[in-house]
């Protein structure tokens, strides 16, 4: 089982837990979730398999126990669209997703090579490029068809931005 440091709400070291604990007893743990642009400016957005299909980050994975926020993200952007460049960190902050998922995420972006080409895998099977602007439309029409987590990095990052 893989074990992930349990965090505060300032995000400092607590303790020691898992996926399944801590999302059963809201315990705050470290995410990481990046962005992927185009050079349109296009975001690409993940399918996500395991929620039934709805929209989520491009880029999502869990830190684990001791690893940092920029070494998960690296990993994560390897293992799930085979990305291999410099990510821009934008934030980290708090975010409750449900009643008892907590994180602590570190959000990123990036705008990939003109070469980079989505190869289906084990981790992602679908992504589909959107404009931010129909992002923000959409989630305010149609919020269920995004993730919890897709929906709070999507504020964080406008937040950011604007």
């Amino acid at each position: 089982m893989e074990l992930f440091d349990e965090v505060d709400k300032n995000d400092n070291v607590i303790g020691t837990t898992n996926k399944v604990d801590s999302h059963k007893t809201s315990k705050i743990h470290r995410i990481v979730a990046i962005y992927v642009f185009d050079k349109n400016g296009l975001l690409y957005v993940q399918i996500h398999k395991t929620s039934g299909g709805l929209y989520d980050n491009s880029i999502g994975g869990h830190v684990a126990k001791g690893e940092s926020y920029d070494e998960a993200a690296i990993r994560e952007a390897k293992e799930e669209l085979g990305i291999v460049q410099k990510l821009n960190k934008i934030s980290v902050f708090y975010s409750d997703e449900t009643p008892t998922i907590k994180h602590m995420i570190c959000l990123y972006e990036c705008v990939v090579a003109d070469d980079w080409r989505f190869v289906p895998n084990d981790e992602v099977e679908e992504i589909v490029p959107m404009e931010v602007n129909v992002i923000k439309k959409m989630m305010n029409t149609n919020r269920e068809l995004f993730t919890g987590g897709f929906v709070n990095t999507m504020k964080e990052y406008l937040r950011i931005k604007n």
